[in-house]
């Protein structure tokens, strides 16, 4: 029965049955006491009885006849008749006869003990079992109350078994998780506020610069030159704000788990085409070659648009840091469990203090010559890679070029 998984109620009926099984013993233990009581003052009674009838001449042949020879039905009823005539019988005031009446105050006493004695064994059985559940409840109040003031590391003990202890266990499971949706809450908050801060930070400088811009072109309304490379100036830094928007909103949308991931198995090569496809004209107009290598029958579960973007997004890097007549080269291969994708350049390479950095959002390197750069691409590069599950790291040579490595585990596509 699930009720006996309680170890308390187990106490309980072990308590109770302890006390039933003593009460049943005392119970024929005293019950062979009052035979032989009896018996004794039935002897008594006897011997009083014949030595009196000694004493005044009655032979004793006659006495011993008379307790120890088998009675007739007419002995009988005419003793009887004698006794009763005398007002010895059955409803006659037992203060008339001592014996029977002190063997009554006697085990009505001991029986009365008895009840008392045994009443309060039970009685103090269920009192330390319900003072233990009170103490429990109480425990758990207190834990429940500092928890709610809070408190988010108090805990219930639910080290033992039973119905309670499985109640206490779904509180702390319940805890458990209030804690991981009250930190989820706090990284949100502070993601939130991060992201903001970056983005009125970043938003800063294209904004001051458009406000000159459009104060020149203003000022310069006449002189058709200015307002054509103002204006020229003024679309580039809108389209720096527009590429810095998208790319913050890609990012916070992968880091906040709002996007569905249409995923499916896709070719590799197919994906990469893709992404070098875009950036044709750029390296033909700076003298610069990607070279693709991998078979063509490995497959990758991912989402094709997503993966362009993050592989897009490192060619671009690629390039941005190179000079003319520098190559990246994209190898793509699979072993039993990863599937991996290498994209490595020749370019200028990374200083070693900023190779822990590249991925941090808005990074800017001390060393770069790059103005232009946000530093928005590679972080996207990374929450995307680890919304599939995988895992991107990079090697650099200051002056010889950068290798990024990105691996996919292959058993979680299963």
């Amino acid at each position: 029965m699930k009720i006996f998984t309680n170890k308390d109620i187990r106490r309980l009926f072990i308590g109770i049955s302890a006390i039933i099984i003593l009460l049943l013993v005392f119970c024929l233990i005293f019950s062979k006491g009052i035979v032989k009581d009896f018996k004794v003052r039935m002897l008594n009674h006897d011997y009083e009885v014949a030595g009196y009838l000694l004493k005044h001449g009655t032979s004793s042949s006659d006495v011993s006849a008379a307790f120890t020879s088998e009675k007739t039905e007419e002995e009988t009823s005419n003793g009887k008749n004698f006794l009763v005539a005398l007002g010895y019988k059955a409803d006659m005031n037992n203060q008339l006869l001592p014996d029977i009446d002190k063997l009554l105050f006697r085990y009505r006493f001991i029986s009365m003990l008895s009840v008392i004695i045994f009443g309060a064994f039970i009685i103090a059985i269920f009192f330390i079992y319900f003072k233990r559940q009170q103490n429990m409840i109480e425990r758990a109040n207190l834990a429940v109350n500092n928890f709610m003031d809070g408190d988010s590391t108090v805990r219930i003990d639910d080290n033992e078994e039973g119905s309670l202890y499985k109640l206490f266990t779904s509180i702390n499971s319940m805890a458990t998780s209030l804690n991981a949706h009250i930190e989820s809450e706090k990284h949100i908050k502070e993601f939130l506020k991060n992201t903001i801060a970056d983005i009125s930070h970043q938003l800063k400088t294209p904004l001051a610069a458009l406000r000159m811009y459009n104060e020149i072109i203003q000022e310069e309304s006449g002189n058709e030159e200015t307002v054509k490379r103002f204006t020229l100036k003024t679309e580039n830094s809108l389209e720096r704000i527009e590429i810095l928007i998208q790319n913050l909103l890609k990012i916070t949308r992968l880091d906040a788990g709002t996007i569905l991931l249409n995923k499916r198995e896709e070719n590799i090569g197919t994906i990469v085409q893709e992404a070098v496809f875009s950036f044709e004209t750029r390296t033909e107009q700076e003298q610069k070659s990607i070279i693709v290598k991998g078979s063509n029958d490995v497959i990758l579960y991912c989402d094709e648009d997503w993966m362009i973007e993050a592989i897009g997004n490192l060619i671009k890097n690629a390039l941005d840091h190179m000079e003319s007549g520098g190559k990246i080269e994209i190898v793509w291969k699979e072993t039993p469990v990863i599937t991996r994708i290498i994209i490595k350049d020749n370019g200028n390479g990374i200083h070693p203090e900023d190779i822990h950095h590249v991925f941090k959002r808005f990074y800017r390197s001390r060393f770069s010559q790059d103005t232009q750069g946000i530093g928005l691409g590679l972080s996207l590069v990374k929450s995307i890679v680890e919304a599939h599950n995988g895992t991107i790291t990079v090697k650099s040579t200051l002056g010889k070029g950068s290798i990024f490595t990105l691996d996919f585990l292959k058993l979680t596509n299963m």
